[in-house]
């Protein structure tokens, strides 16, 4: 077939390519959006969940986010620092930074961590110490 059946000399432009560039950029640009909902705290109170709702990172001010990323944890004090290990990570711990600890009650009597993955790598988001070191 030659290009001079078409406008300009060119084949028309397929759209394929821009349908797969705006879907890679949704799915991109949602994933952070993606919460962990493993159903831990379903049936906690309404002022448990509440709590969590309010906690907000130390070091940035905002929200750890929902009762849904937050994980039950096992805690120790290593040199004045908080230590911790929960299910996603065990049998490894992790030193949790000073920053992110809140220092306000915890209310569902446990240590509870907040985290997220950078490069491959768990960060630690908040720390709601658990009381009982």
């Amino acid at each position: 077939m030659s290009n001079e059946l078409f406008a300009g000399g060119r084949p028309p432009r397929s759209c394929g390519g821009d349908v797969i560039r705006t879907a890679l950029c949704l799915l991109v640009l949602s994933l952070p959006a993606f919460a962990r909902d493993n159903g831990q705290y379903q049936n906690v109170s309404p002022d448990i969940r509440q709590w969590f709702r309010d906690q907000k990172s130390p070091k940035t001010g905002m929200i750890c986010c929902s009762e849904a990323d937050g994980n039950e944890a096992q805690e120790d004090m290593r040199d004045g620092h908080y230590w911790a290990t929960w299910p996603g990570v065990a049998p490894s711990w992790y030193q949790v930074p000073d920053e992110v600890v809140i220092k306000g009650p915890n209310k569902t009597g446990h240590p509870v961590i907040w985290t997220y993955y950078e490069r491959g790598e768990v960060k630690i988001r908040c720390y709601a110490p658990g009381g009982k070191v």
